[in-house]
């Protein structure tokens, strides 16, 4: 069972609302390379979970990314069960 709020479509969010949000980038080094994100954000490969997920704040809302939504979703999916606010 998905959160219906766990996939969402980033052009539907408000520019001003992104404010709201860390934004976390969980695709592979040689992607970012490739393809920089145009915004400021935290890089956190998926291939580094579960073990690099203590840097984030369960506190925080956080918006998690990838290049097509696969990685993204799992991530999210799997911080939400931990109890972080993705």
């Amino acid at each position: 069972m998905n959160p219906p709020d766990i996939d969402i479509d980033i052009h539907s969010i408000a520019p001003a609302d992104f404010k709201k949000y860390e934004l976390v980038d969980v695709r592979e080094d040689e992607e970012i390379r490739e393809w920089p994100a145009q915004a400021e954000h935290l890089c956190m490969p998926c291939s580094g979970f579960p073990f690099n997920k203590d840097v984030l704040n369960k506190d925080k809302p956080y918006l998690i990314f990838c290049a097509q939504g696969g990685r993204s979703h799992h991530v999210a999916e799997f911080l939400q069960t931990e109890g972080y606010n993705a």
